[in-house]
């Protein structure tokens, strides 16, 4: 069912194997590229610093690649997904005094892997930022890639949340794999992830799942179907997936919670990144097509008086 699912949702399947995640660090020349004018620079820095979602699900192999500093963006976990099973994914907002800047890797990939980036990545927003390799490359100082955002009014913004344990476990593999600076991991693993400890917060996750999964599902299917070459759906199920995401969150904030407890808080606190490193990332079916609703809440909810 997981791998039908992906190939409706990714049209392509890479057959990733735990030496994928070698390979991706060993793209197919030095960046740059001869063709850097012409290709794409694409930042990434959630799930896409892993291999297993960028090469694994993707399918994606990039021409070249650079670990970077972004100083006019910060990393947030404000992109809401489903309560208790995956509360929140990565997103990006302009850095402010005190923030830690983003670290990332850029991608060097032709246009039609980008295409392929923007058809799996939902309704995020493209935007150009300034990136500064941390190795120095002859002949770029700096450079514009363009990564992809959710504006803060389409966030939860003003609840605070925490990602799942396997979101969390993704993006500090992905970092490790790429060698990023030890303290930016660090700063990762002490987001800290969400557990549902209790049984009324476990009741809760079953509850969420039989209401929620069979709209997602329905979700999945219908983007790829809608999408036009460039990834994009059209403007109406924009629009009916951010009413599907509003009443889910609608029914948390006025039905789960009272009934179940926090379902995207309620936080266990990391001391040292080795404690996420060291979990294995087994997962079931159910928690698989979990982890594919980061690209269908790319197009998030909108503003509302029951919201954010």
């Amino acid at each position: 069912m997981a791998s039908l699912i992906q190939r409706v949702l990714y049209r392509r399947r890479h057959n990733f194997t735990a030496q994928d995640a070698a390979k991706i660090a060993r793209p197919a020349t030095s960046f740059p590229s001869p063709n850097f004018k012409d290709n794409v620079k694409y930042l990434a820095y959630g799930s896409n610093l892993s291999a297993e979602t960028f090469l694994g699900k993707r399918g994606i192999k990039p021409l070249s690649q650079v670990n970077v500093r972004v100083p006019s963006l910060a990393l947030t976990f404000d992109l809401a997904g489903v309560p208790y099973k995956e509360p929140r994914f990565a997103n990006v907002r302009a850095r402010e005094t005190g923030d830690q800047e983003l670290i990332g890797v850029v991608y060097e990939v032709t246009p039609n892997d980008y295409r392929t980036i923007l058809l799996t990545e939902g309704g995020y927003s493209v935007i150009k930022v300034p990136c500064i390799p941390l190795t120095p490359v002859e002949g770029i100082e700096t450079f514009e890639a363009n990564t992809l955002i959710i504006p803060p009014k389409l966030t939860r913004q003003y609840h605070d949340g925490v990602p799942s344990l396997r979101y969390l476990n993704l993006l500090l593999h992905g970092a490790n794999e790429h060698g990023l600076p030890e303290e930016y991991q660090d700063y990762l693993a002490k987001t800290g992830y969400y557990d549902a400890s209790t049984k009324r917060q476990k009741s809760g996750a079953v509850a969420v799942l039989v209401t929620a999964l069979p709209v997602i599902l329905f979700l999945f299917a219908f983007r790829a179907i809608l999408s036009d070459k460039e990834g994009k759906a059209p403007e109406w199920f924009n629009t009916l997936q951010r009413y599907c995401f509003a009443r889910i969150w609608a029914l948390y904030d006025h039905l789960w919670k009272p009934l179940f407890g926090d379902g995207e808080n309620d936080k266990h606190n990391v001391k040292q990144k080795e404690e996420i490193l060291k979990i294995a990332r087994g997962t079931s079916v159910t928690d698989e097509l979990l982890g594919e609703i980061e690209e269908v809440t790319a197009v998030n909810v909108p503003d509302g008086p029951s919201r954010y």
